[in-house]
């Protein structure tokens, strides 16, 4: 770069005044209480763990085969040898 524009650059600029008006704070509405969290009795209450409670489950996960439905053996094989073939 040239001196003529560093010296312009180390003289620096006036700049207009500018108003701004900061709305990035989290607004709480009024009558909310934010208390202090016991982190340590938390813990120890989570480390503790907890007695639960045995549940039955139904799992209908399993894909619903219609019957007489077959499956054939694969012809991919055939296929493969016969690309493999064409192509000597």
């Amino acid at each position: 770069m040239s001196d003529k524009l560093f010296s312009e650059i180390e003289k620096g600029a006036d700049l207009k005044h500018a108003d701004t008006v900061d709305k990035s704070a989290p607004k709480i509405e009024e009558g909310v209480e934010i208390k202090k969290v016991d982190r340590q009795g938390f813990l120890n209450e989570v480390k503790k763990g907890a007695d639960l409670k045995e549940a039955e489950t139904v799992d209908k996960s399993a894909p619903v085969i219609e019957e007489g439905t077959k499956i054939e053996e694969s012809k991919r094989p055939q296929l493969l040898e016969e690309i493999k073939k064409a192509a000597n």
